[in-house]
């Protein structure tokens, strides 16, 4: 069994962890409650205790490699899939997220990067980075929450939208006018017009 590039052994160590979750804690928001006691933890440390402890449910050395679906935010990883599971999980009433967890707030989601917010973001002047990674997330996720304290995240599914419908893509060159926030941005708005 393989899912796309995620190997038949990384797939089984997964459904292996979440076997040993599921029957440690009953579910896996139990699993993400007994890890964010500490009141003073950050997203980063939140979600990277949640997966040290998802990954500790197996209980068999599992291996640090280098695998897709145990990334340490820690050490910089965005955890694109692990922040779309929580969006997922915790947003709900817009008919795209299911909203069944109450471990945590909407306005402590950060946003899940992939090549889709990275342009937007870099697009819209979210984020000033190159890099992509937890810094990134974060930075977007901020500029988010300024316009939208409680809930920054929900802007996630309509900008990658753009992007994964080609509205927005990188080889498009002068080709904009059809995207729709081109009048907001840095590549092609007032001030950024060729």
């Amino acid at each position: 069994m393989r899912h796309r590039f995620i190997s038949p052994a990384g797939v089984r160590r997964f459904l292996g962890c979440m076997r040993a979750a599921y029957l440690a804690q009953g579910s896996l928001e139990n699993l993400y409650r007994s890890v964010i006691a500490d009141p003073g933890a950050g997203s980063c440390e939140r979600l990277a205790r949640f997966l040290d402890a998802f990954r500790a449910a197996w209980g068999k050395g599992l291996p640090r490699q280098r695998d897709f679906l145990f990334p340490d935010p820690r050490k910089g990883s965005a955890c694109k899939r692990h922040n779309l599971f929580l969006r997922w999980m915790v947003r709900g009433g817009d008919g795209v997220d299911l909203g069944i967890w109450t471990a945590l707030s909407p306005r402590d989601l950060i946003v899940p990067l992939d090549t889709h917010m990275i342009r937007m973001g870099r697009r819209l002047g979210l984020t000033r980075r190159v890099t992509p990674g937890w810094k990134m997330a974060e930075e977007i996720t901020a500029a988010f929450r300024a316009v939208c304290p409680e809930d920054p995240v929900k802007f996630d599914f309509a900008l990658t939208r753009i992007g994964i419908l080609g509205e927005c893509a990188p080889d498009r060159g002068g080709a904009c006018e059809c995207c729709p926030v081109e009048g907001i941005c840095a590549r092609r708005g007032p001030a950024g017009r060729k």
